[in-house]
């Protein structure tokens, strides 16, 4: 059951970033970090997730990111 409520906040966790990612006034440094940290804690189930969802991801950081992210070599 602890699995199931860590993995549902989790998923709300993601959606909330997504919208947070359309909006202008919530782009910030630190959203970006929240992001990358999620990112990052979550490595080993990347090639879990649908290649769509990792294309719309990197399309909503780049319109929104005062920067420019490299793409990595996996």
């Amino acid at each position: 059951m602890e699995d199931n409520k860590t993995q549902q906040l989790k998923t709300l966790l993601i959606e909330q970033l997504l919208r947070d990612l359309h909006d202008p006034d919530k782009c910030t440094p630190g959203l970006y970090q929240v992001i990358r940290g999620l990112i990052n804690d979550n490595k080993d189930e990347a090639g879990k997730i649908p290649t769509e969802a990792l294309e719309a991801v990197t399309e909503a950081l780049n319109k929104a990111a005062p920067f420019k992210f490299k793409k990595a070599v996996i």
